[in-house]
């Protein structure tokens, strides 16, 4: 077990630049051949410049982040070898696969993890490079949700490795130049999928969660197929390329309603309620923006039947 355990521990996130950084280059090339618009040069750099600000910060929080699943490793409930079989590894993924789309999920629909997550959707352009758009703060924060894995006695290193393992899954699902797969969509997440995910278009936003299995976003009511063109970005768009701002914008706009709330209400609602909630109950939550849409979809329903 300690040699698997061993291997497993190589395969980081940092470890991982190098495997995102050849398909950034392959598709670069791509692009260029094909002469696509799917990269922008200052974009680009203002990703791969954030990108190495979560290379450092999972450097500095390793250690510190593994020694905390190894103290809650004494309170594990169940005790098992989940490397003894390629069955047990393979369920072993299956529920850390889970629990990141558990994670990925709450940083979408809690602002305070919206804050730390928003960076990694800023881009307006879908491709490799968006990738590397990951927040320094989720570092500190997703090894949290490992907890569970931990406490049913998956090994911390083996967790740690397997939610890298996801990872690296899905660097290959951040493109433009794949359609849709087919029977292998039904199971897997997959490039339409993900671009669905990056997409601001109002029916996409907070949908397709997945790391590998697209299977928990269909049983939980969070899936949404590719049939509108995606406009990437965030309903707010940035329009800028200065990594700083793009990493602290939504610091800064918490901090700003933090100022002028009234209560402790409001300030765990500005803290904890989906992005874009108002103490007035007048906000532009996903929720409600959806509800919406689905009006106005509804109502231009028998006007467009007519016209047809």
């Amino acid at each position: 077990m300690l040699e698997f355990l061993q291997g497993l521990l190589a395969i980081r996130d940092v470890d991982q630049l190098g495997f995102l950084l050849a398909f950034l280059g392959a598709e670069l090339l791509l692009t260029l051949i094909m002469g696509r618009p799917y990269y922008n040069a200052r974009d680009s750099l203002c990703s791969v410049t954030m990108g190495l600000a979560y290379a450092a910060s999972i450097a500095l929080s390793a250690g510190i982040m593994l020694a905390m699943l190894f103290w809650v490793q004494q309170f594990a409930f169940v005790q098992m070898d989940w490397t003894s079989s390629a069955g047990l590894i393979l369920a072993a993924y299956v529920i850390v696969d889970f629990l990141f789309y558990a994670y990925h999920r709450v940083i979408h629909e809690v602002r305070l993890g919206w804050a730390a997550h928003v960076n990694h959707h800023s881009s307006q352009h879908f491709n490799g490079g968006t990738a590397l758009r990951s927040s320094f703060v989720e570092a500190w924060i997703e090894p949290f949700f490992l907890i569970p894995a931990v406490l049913i006695g998956i090994h911390p290193v083996m967790a740690v490795a397997l939610v890298s393992l996801n990872h690296l899954y899905q660097y290959w699902i951040h493109t433009r130049f794949i359609g849709k797969l087919g029977p292998f969509e039904w199971v897997f997440n997959t490039p339409s999928h993900h671009r669905v995910h990056h997409a601001s278009n109002v029916q996409y936003c907070d949908r397709n969660y997945a790391g590998t299995l697209i299977i928990w976003d269909r049983l939980f009511g969070t899936f949404e197929r590719e049939e509108e063109e995606p406009v990437f970005g965030i309903r707010h768009q940035l329009n800028t390329w200065n990594p700083i701002k793009a990493t602290f914008h939504e610091w800064i706009a918490i901090g700003r309603d933090l100022l002028r709330a009234r209560s402790l209400r409001e300030v765990g609602g500005y803290l904890f309620q989906p992005p874009g909630w108002s103490p007035e109950g007048d906000g532009e939550t996903t929720r409600v923006m959806q509800a919406r849409y689905r009006e106005e979809q509804a109502m231009a329903a028998p006007r467009q039947a007519a016209a047809d």
